[in-house]
């Protein structure tokens, strides 16, 4: 029995997912009227939370008599790349109208038939379990940084029969002597909203980037398949130009898909690359300076998924360089030698734009690659190990 044949609203059920959690919309999908003032209410809630919360941390940083030993100041730094990260993917996001009418293009695109659909391999390039498994472990992780305070105030509390009411964030400050305990679950409200905030605009900014580029890779491998199946012949030379024409229009739409892509996640691309970079290094410093606790354990898989990620974005931004290089080989590789002329003509135009490589881009000259991944991976050792010699 052959399986289902997944189709483009099933690609984007992931992306969208994730960002419902935050109570953002990204598609638009039509709701009831009592379910948008939901959404919208709990959207401005995170909003509103993360802005009391960057103020606070803004606050303490001024005043500087809070921040008083280096597992402080890493901690700090910590969150304040973080922060940036988050905002930066965050504001990529916001560009609803842009990444809508990507959207939209891809969505027409899409094979159709259940015959084209296995012709393109559609469920090849569907999100995988091990994938799935990632978003759930960061998010996991994250939540666990937020929540693992209260549970070492919990354990706390029947060790030892005091409770620590210890949190997540340090620029609040609790005393359970003077401050009554609603103002601690105030607190802890506001952490979550914010932390939530956070999480799922650096996760969910970055799985619409690798959607919308596992759709284009899609097309790319599609071009390729097409071009080492078909047989021309000037026997049915009509048909061969009409399909090799369709193949250069393709070609081309790619392309400007490509540059639309560009265009909405380039232009943050670069900064996001280099505060997660600084993330890594800050929490990997922290980590090492707590020693073994719950709180180093969440923060160690927190490393493990944020370097995943970084890697999951260069590897897809290898893929279309590489699969956009191959459409030359495939041509090479073509059967054409019972062709027109004017067959091979189409095959020349496809080779002369093969020859500029499609890429994903931050800024529009940085190449998105696995080198780039392995430079940023270099980088970021040698500052944790300067830092540790600093510390030391």
């Amino acid at each position: 029995m052959e399986p289902v044949q997944y189709s483009y609203e099933d690609f984007a059920r992931l992306p969208t997912t994730v960002f419902w959690i935050m109570g953002y919309d990204m598609l638009g999908v039509p709701k009831t009227r009592s379910r948008r003032i939901l959404y919208w209410i709990y959207r401005l809630l995170c909003l509103a939370s993360h802005g009391v919360c960057v103020g606070f941390m803004v606050f303490r940083m001024v005043e500087a008599k809070t921040i008083d030993n280096v597992s402080l100041i890493m901690r700090y730094a910590t969150l304040v790349t973080y922060i940036i990260n988050s905002d930066t993917k965050f504001a990529t996001a916001l560009q609803g109208n842009a990444i809508q009418s990507l959207n939209s293009k891809l969505a027409e695109l899409y094979p159709k038939t259940t015959l084209d659909r296995i012709y393109h391999r559609v469920n090849d390039h569907y999100w995988t379990k091990s994938f799935v498994y990632l978003v759930i472990i960061y998010i996991g992780s994250s939540i666990m940084v937020v929540i693992g305070p209260i549970i070492t105030s919990i354990i706390a509390y029947f060790a030892q029969n005091v409770f620590t009411y210890m949190h997540c964030y340090p620029y609040f400050l609790y005393d359970p002597e003077k401050d009554p305990v609603w103002i601690y679950i105030g607190i802890y409200a506001l952490e979550w909203l914010h932390s939530t905030q956070m999480v799922i605009s650096n996760i969910g900014a970055d799985i619409w980037l690798l959607y919308f580029q596992v759709q284009i890779n899609l097309h790319f491998r599609g071009i390729i398949r097409s071009l080492e199946d078909h047989k021309p012949s000037v026997k049915h030379d009509q048909e061969d130009r009409k399909f090799i024409a369709k193949i250069v229009d393709k070609q081309v739409h790619l392309v400007s898909l490509q540059n639309d892509l560009n265009g909405i996640f380039g232009k943050s691309l670069l900064l996001s690359l280099l505060t997660t970079a600084a993330v890594i290094c800050t929490v990997a410093v922290y980590t090492l300076i707590q020693g073994p606790t719950l709180e180093g354990f969440t923060y160690v898989i927190f490393i493990g998924t944020s370097v995943t990620q970084v890697y999951l974005v260069c590897y897809y931004g290898q893929q279309v360089l590489d699969l956009s290089g191959e459409v030359a080989h495939a041509v090479y590789n073509h059967d054409f030698h019972d062709a027109s002329i004017a067959y091979k003509r189409y095959l020349l135009i496809i080779i002369i734009r093969a020859q500029q490589p499609v890429e994903l881009n931050a800024m529009g000259y940085l190449s998105i690659s696995l080198d780039t991944f392995k430079q940023l991976m270099s980088v970021s050792y040698r500052v944790i190990t300067m830092l540790m010699q600093m510390i030391q």
